[in-house]
């Protein structure tokens, strides 16, 4: 997911869902805001319990704000359902060529429980 054979802003919509599992997943996020046109939809959808900072999880304010610093507006977060957590963001439609070093937060791992 990192190096897609997509070409450059020509994409509307990316969409990550429950595949941010990677340590690089940063990456993965860099790819979708190349590939994105200008004002292009990037829909992430992951285990809440991954954004939970009182068990070890993320900060999803931290998570929001490092993709908004790749290039992205963030749009809406959606905290309403009971397993999973959805961020909508649209990508600006002038990127800075000086972007600063992002601290990516480190996303908790996902425990899958057998049922």
């Amino acid at each position: 997911m990192a190096n897609t054979p997509l070409g450059s802003a020509s994409a509307d919509v990316a969409v990550f869902c429950l595949s941010l599992m990677g340590t690089n997943y940063q990456t993965y996020l860099e790819e979708a805001c190349r590939v994105l046109k200008p004002g292009g939809w990037l829909l992430i959808a992951e285990v809440k319990s991954r954004f939970d900072p009182n068990t070890g999880g993320a900060d999803p304010e931290k998570f929001s704000n490092a993709i908004s610093e790749l290039g992205f507006n963030s749009v809406k977060r959606d905290f309403s359902n009971k397993m999973f957590i959805l961020f909508y963001f649209t990508k600006k439609e002038k990127q800075n060529s000086k972007r600063k070093e992002i601290e990516w937060p480190s996303l908790k791992p996902c425990l899958y429980k057998r049922r």
